[in-house]
């Protein structure tokens, strides 16, 4: 498992967007950039090693899965916070897209389809030299799929995934 360090002491962290079981999410900055930061509290170190792990596999870049950019651990002797940082989508997951925002009938297929798309990449096995193996991700929900700027979607949330 390959853990960029250092990246957490460059990511100005903005303000938080959301929070789960795991722990918080952050729009935060880096390089001048907006990035999410997932921040997961320490009983969580499991699940943050499994998404890390996920999202590095071996062809997993896809489109419509949401983008990886480092896992980092940062902390001091009394306490420790564990980083996943994706790329940051403004418009927030599918669910409160859905809430906020009336679709025709193209909108709506472009969400669909982008949606399935990356849910199929996900699923694929690819057979090559470094093949990638087919994922489940078991959480799929309308919270755990973004809306990009164009109007697509990217899977997110693979901390309950696994490789078969």
């Amino acid at each position: 498992l390959q853990v960029q360090r250092t990246i957490a002491k460059q990511i100005q962290m903005v303000k938080q967007i959301g929070k789960g079981r795991y722990g918080e999410v952050w729009m935060g900055k880096w390089r001048g950039e907006k990035v999410a930061v997932k921040v997961f509290f320490t009983t969580e170190e499991a699940s943050w090693f499994r998404e890390t792990e996920i999202y590095q596999t071996v062809l997993m870049r896809h489109e419509n899965i949401l983008g990886f950019i480092a896992a980092d651990i940062k902390g001091t002797g009394s306490w420790t916070q564990l980083y996943l940082i994706t790329d940051y989508h403004e418009n927030g997951s599918l669910y409160d897209y859905l809430k906020s925002t009336t679709l025709d009938t193209k909108a709506m297929l472009k969400l669909a389809y982008s949606s399935v798309s990356g849910l199929c990449h996900l699923h694929t096995e690819i057979f090559s030299t470094q093949g990638k193996p087919a994922i489940a991700h078991r959480d799929l929900k309308s919270k755990n799929i973004l809306v990009k700027k164009n109007g697509t979607c990217c899977i997110a949330d693979l901390g309950l995934a696994v490789k078969f």
